[in-house]
């Protein structure tokens, strides 16, 4: 049972961080602007998926043509169609008189072949496109050849069945890179978890930071530190925030998965959307538990908030450090020395895992490492954060500096 006048611990710490999660909660997360605007980029995510899909099945279209075709003309049928399947394009073939074809030229109908197969008459509208041309070419040499080897007495199946399996066998001294590099798939989606986990680790510091100086310069830290220690006040803001940013997270990579999952945009592409999910919350769990300890430790040491910048901008740059070179250094050298070294130091690991493991360039062993790595640090972050938060958290006046918060 807890004394009267005394700060209560135990159960009641625990209580009293609740009470202090679900404020900030309610606070940052729960207002009108903030849910418009996480509304808008889930909106703009979805969109832009949409959009990216669009015009990238605009550029994979396979290319189509109808062809008509007369009496005469008919004998093309079967090179054309043959040409087609080469040149990665269909054909429709159409028979139809020259009258006809000269009206259905202006609606939907490409060209039309008339007169003798080996040296037909094309018949277009305005101009013929250069791939119909080379089919029609391709389909009228293959037509000549097969009656010239007609005449001579042999056989033109068995010659087209020879060309068609005399092709080479190609060997690659180097396999294909399958995920694209700086421009594929992987890369895309990569970047995409990337943004995400930074755009959301910058504003839940920044909403840490912003809260602890808020609090400072309306004295309001004050009464609450008259019945909670300073060390639940920072766990419940750290803890009500990070709620924030899960939710954050959860939303937007969520809704960019099932984005590209309704559209198909990376039907063919072997990169499993679950588990980059996953390892994108693994990690901002991570990465929040790292940073959001410094942002609010460090935010304690300023008394205004036009002094917040002196002390988020250096941890604005372990943010963003990280990031690019993640974004630059793991497409083209996922498995290098650097990278693998990188990736196990806790300011880089939130970013460098998730990347990695997109380009499918870390193995089991070296995840659990770098977990390891990373909880075995915040301990001492911690430490760091709770001891110049609550040597800070009551100093006015001038900014305080690191170095006189930790030798208290």
């Amino acid at each position: 049972m807890s004394t009267p006048g005394k700060k209560s611990s135990g159960t009641g710490s625990a209580a009293a961080v609740g009470l202090v999660a679900k404020r900030e909660f309610k606070a940052r997360f729960l207002t009108k602007s903030n849910l418009i605007s996480l509304a808008l980029l889930v909106a703009v995510i979805v969109a832009g998926i949409i959009a990216l899909d669009f015009f990238a099945n605009q550029d994979s279209e396979e290319a189509a043509y109808t062809v008509g075709v007369d009496d005469d003309g008919a004998a093309l049928e079967g090179p054309l169609r043959s040409a087609a399947a080469g040149m990665g394009t269909t054909v429709d073939i159409v028979e139809m008189d020259r009258s006809q074809a000269e009206t259905e030229l202006t609606d939907g109908l490409d060209a039309f072949l008339t007169g003798d197969p080996t040296a037909p008459e094309l018949v277009v509208e305005e101009e013929a496109a250069p791939q119909l041309l080379a089919l029609v070419t391709a389909a009228v040499q293959a037509h000549a050849l097969g009656v010239q080897i007609d005449e001579l007495g042999g056989d033109p199946a068995a010659v087209d069945q020879a060309l068609a399996t005399a092709v080479p066998s190609v060997t690659a001294l180097e396999p294909p890179d399958e995920t694209g590099g700086m421009s594929g798939p992987a890369y895309f989606v990569a970047l995409l978890m990337l943004s995400l986990l930074l755009f959301v680790l910058i504003s839940t510091g920044s909403i840490i930071a912003m809260s602890v100086v808020e609090e400072k310069t309306s004295r309001v830290v004050e009464i609450l530190l008259a019945t909670i220690r300073p060390t639940q006040l920072l766990a419940g803001k750290i803890l009500g925030t990070g709620v924030v940013g899960l939710v954050q997270v959860s939303l937007l990579a969520g809704s960019a998965g099932l984005a590209m999952a309704a559209t198909g945009l990376l039907d063919g592409f072997q990169i499993d959307l679950s588990t980059t999910m996953l390892m994108t919350l693994l990690w901002f769990l991570l990465g929040y538990a790292i940073f959001a300890l410094l942002f609010g430790g460090f935010a304690a040491l300023v008394s205004r908030q036009e002094e917040i910048g002196a002390v988020t901008t250096p941890l604005m740059f372990l943010l963003f450090i990280p990031f690019y070179m993640s974004m630059f250094m793991i497409p083209e050298q996922p498995d290098s020395t650097l990278v693998r070294v990188l990736s196990q130091v806790p300011i880089f690991s939130p970013f460098m895992m998730p990347m990695r493991s997109v380009f499918g360039g870390v193995t089991g062993w070296e995840i659990a490492l770098a977990v390891v790595i990373a909880l075995a640090t915040i301990p001492v972050l911690v430490w760091i954060g709770a001891r110049v938060y609550q040597r800070g958290v009551l100093h006015t006046g001038g900014r305080m500096k690191l170095t006189e918060a930790l030798r208290g």
